[in-house]
């Protein structure tokens, strides 16, 4: 469940990120609109409080949350260092991420 959840902090994090016009430009090379960007917004704080819902589920409601932010410390760091990095990168890796995660939370690995 770990997986998952880091794969949902990751892609909520990319939607915060994708929020902002200079990040969704660099990718898009459009604005996002003001019905978007509260749309990308919207979806990526459900899926940050997703991701530490799960692990608290997963873990219990102290440690879960402590490895919770952790994980929405680091996928924010990486979203933050592939988007500097390599741009083309970051919905790929989300896509990758999101997929493993699923995969492992059905088959239960």
């Amino acid at each position: 469940m770990t997986t998952l959840a880091f794969g949902m902090a990751y892609l909520g994090m990319l939607a915060l990120c994708l929020a902002m016009s200079r990040h969704h430009r660099d990718l898009f090379k459009t604005s996002p609109s003001l019905s978007k960007q509260h749309l990308l917004r919207l979806i990526g704080a459900c899926l940050l409080i997703a991701s530490l819902m799960l692990n608290a589920q997963s873990f219990g409601i102290a440690i879960g949350l402590v490895i919770g932010m952790t994980e929405l410390m680091f996928a924010g760091v990486t979203v933050c260092l592939v988007l500097a990095w390599r741009k083309r990168w970051v919905m790929p890796l989300g896509a990758i991420l999101g997929l493993t995660g699923a995969l492992t939370a059905i088959t239960g690995w």
